[in-house]
């Protein structure tokens, strides 16, 4: 990841909502990330990913990486490198499912399509 990403990734994003130890292991999971730009209600949820990916990777032998984090069609879609892993997957499955969690109640509170389609006047 070129500097200006691991600054957004880490210091804009995550370290809000993962111990500092994690810092180092972060900047590895992200290393290549093109595109991390999911709205930040779902930081939380990608602290979780995050977490999960790391502590993921220390048991296996290939490590897997994030290549990239977005919202497509108003839904978080993560995407990973390194091979499939059964685990890995139902952890995003899982956080889909927060995600939807999330974006309802932000519509519930801002209306359809949250605070994302307001008019401004």
């Amino acid at each position: 990841m070129k500097n200006n990403k691991d600054n957004n990734v880490w210091n804009d994003r995550l370290r809000h909502f993962l111990p500092d130890e994690f810092e180092h292991d972060v900047f590895e999971l992200y290393d290549g990330c093109f595109d991390y730009s999911p709205y930040r209600e779902y930081d939380e949820i990608m602290a979780f990913v995050t977490k999960c990916f790391i502590q993921r990777n220390k048991q296996l032998d290939c490590r897997r990486t994030i290549v990239q984090v977005k919202m497509k069609f108003g839904f978080l879609t993560i995407y990973y490198e390194g091979g499939t892993d059964p685990y890995l997957d139902e952890i995003l499955v899982t956080a889909n499912k927060m995600a939807v969690n999330i974006s309802k109640k932000i519509s519930e509170i801002y209306g359809k399509g949250g605070p994302w389609n307001r008019k401004v006047l």
